[in-house]
């Protein structure tokens, strides 16, 4: 946002965009008839529920995942690690997650991202057995989780989260190049939602410098991130069941093998690149080098 400001890039607020229409240039049609335009293209973040896709042959919508979360931001309390995303569970149908979020602005205090796992057809029931029944479950839980729930007075400070599963075959097209959620939708589970959006900008910037005409950008873009986003949606999709689900077996399974697995090499190193998304190099073929972080201690 300060670097559209900076670059007096006009910002549109309070519009709901239809559809795009493309000719010699792109041009945004919204719901209340305004049009905005020409671009040169368009760039579709708009997130999983994403109206521009369609435009193109993309008509399916993100499959529901039976689990989503109630999330809210509050103010970090000690007793937690600052740098590390922290849950407990039990099994896989209930799971209290606790993750730091830095600060909204310079000088602010530090804050933490608080969430709890549920069903989305379930929190009209949770919220009518009442706030404080359920913060009661959640210290159950995780008796220390009470400096957060602590700072919760209303369900209306929790929002909803409900997560999708959808892969678009070809995430660019006709004006228009689809990133993020938008191109691709999964459950949060490895952490990795924000990255790949910021991988896709990346790698439509690096196409973009470099492709002879507008066409070939796009598809280069399409290309250098097919594999990458293939391979991270079939891990999210087949170990989501482990984390979020109803079953009894595949948790057990889950404590079983992810502890022997941090055991045993490559096992860590295996462990570390799938929550890193880095387990196909997303990098090199979008102009990017990983980071050579230094030897811990």
């Amino acid at each position: 946002h300060r670097a559209a400001l900076r670059e007096a890039i006009a910002i549109e607020t309070d519009v709901e965009v239809e559809t795009p229409e493309t000719a010699e240039r792109a041009t945004l049609v919204c719901a209340n008839g305004k049009r905005l335009g020409p671009f040169d293209l368009i760039v579709d973040a708009s997130g999983a529920r994403s109206k521009l896709r369609h435009c193109l042959g993309d008509a399916a919508m993100p499959r529901p995942l039976a689990y989503g979360a109630f999330w809210a931001s509050l103010a970090w309390r000690d007793g937690f690690d600052r740098s590390a995303l922290l849950q407990r569970y039990d099994k896989a149908s209930i799971m209290v997650g606790v993750l730091p979020i830095g600060r909204p602005e310079p000088g602010a205090q530090d804050m933490a991202a608080f969430f709890w796992s549920l069903k989305p057809a379930d929190a009209e029931r949770v919220k009518a057995e009442g706030l404080e029944a359920w913060k009661a479950r959640v210290v159950s839980v995780w008796p220390e989780c009470e400096a957060f729930t602590s700072q919760i007075d209303s369900f209306e400070q929790l929002s909803l989260a409900r997560y999708g599963h959808h892969t678009m075959t070809l995430p660019a097209g006709r004006r228009l190049a689809v990133i993020g959620d938008a191109a691709h939708s999964t459950s949060p589970q490895l952490g990795q939602g924000a990255n790949m959006a910021l991988l896709d900008a990346a790698a439509l910037g690096h196409a973009l410098a470099r492709a002879d005409s507008l066409d070939d950008a796009l598809a280069t873009y399409a290309s250098a991130r097919r594999w990458h986003v293939r391979v991270f949606q079939a891990l999210s999709l087949s170990l989501t069941p482990f984390y979020q689900s109803d079953s009894a077996a595949l948790p057990f399974v889950r404590d079983r093998m992810v502890a022997a697995l941090a055991r045993v090499p490559p096992g860590p190193q295996f462990l570390a690149a799938m929550v890193a998304g880095t387990v196909i190099d997303p990098f090199r073929r979008i102009g990017l080098a990983e980071f050579q972080w230094p030897a811990a201690g």
